[in-house]
């Protein structure tokens, strides 16, 4: 796998187009980001190309599939996504699924969060981009979120049945929310297109935690992925030091 360093959690004191050139100087060849909204695409896109640092992925418009209401401003808001996206040459799009509905079944959220990304498919793989539906864990960082175990994860994605919608594994959420990672990994892979990780417990590094990242990046390059892992944690090292030492730990 290779790896890519979230932008909003590194060299944070500089401007966010310059932290590109900071990554790519710790030796990354790519990164990735949350929202593109407040961000100036034109630079970013400029430092992307001059340091050779591909975009892998920043957050679509479409936070909250599990409301129906939604879709059809998502349907209509969507174009623009996929333009923001095209600007900076990013080919992944990640889209929540909300927090669950007090009153309504699962059932119910997972069909609503099904139809919504059948609708949004047909746009996607006409523009050449690939839908991530992340699973964030809902006992620490985000409760009451749904998508918060990989079997509502791969029922969704594989109801969908689109190329252009895949699953976004986050090692560090998964981890928090069921454990067993890998075994969980390897039941889904075909239907994971991108990972994110941190280290358990504190979102920390990943040397710090208890999880063996380097095993694990191991057994998933071994069954063939050749996608990305997200480097999404928040360093307690300065930023070079920490990127440079988890790139090094893991390519080892």
């Amino acid at each position: 796998m290779q790896l890519t360093p979230c932008l909003e959690l590194f060299f944070r004191d500089l401007p966010f187009h310059d932290r590109i050139a900071a990554i790519a100087d710790c030796g990354y060849q790519a990164a990735e980001f949350w929202s593109y909204g407040n961000k100036d695409l034109q630079a970013i896109a400029a430092a992307s190309q001059k340091h050779s640092v591909v975009i892998t992925s920043c957050t679509s418009t479409c936070s909250n599939l599990l409301d129906p209401a939604n879709h059809d401003k998502y349907i209509h808001d969507f174009p623009a996504d996929i333009e923001a996206a095209k600007r900076i040459n990013c080919r992944n799009l990640i889209v929540l699924s909300g927090n669950v509905v007090p009153g309504r079944t699962r059932c119910e959220m997972s069909k609503a969060v099904i139809e919504g990304l059948k609708r949004l498919a047909p746009m996607a793989e006409a523009a050449g981009i690939t839908l991530l539906l992340e699973l964030l864990n809902s006992a620490v960082n985000h409760p009451g979120y749904f998508v918060d175990n990989s079997e509502e994860m791969a029922g969704i994605i594989r109801a969908v049945d689109s190329p252009a919608v895949k699953a976004l594994y986050d090692i560090y959420h998964g981890g928090i929310m069921e454990g067993n990672v890998l075994s969980k990994i390897m039941a889904n892979l075909d239907i994971i297109g991108h990972f994110h990780a941190a280290g358990i417990p504190g979102r920390h590094e990943l040397t710090n935690g208890e999880q063996n990242y380097p095993f694990i990046c191991r057994q998933i390059d071994a069954a063939g992925f050749d996608g990305y892992l997200g480097l999404e944690y928040i360093p307690l090292k300065e930023s070079r030091a920490s990127l440079i030492e988890t790139r090094e730990w893991l390519q080892a």
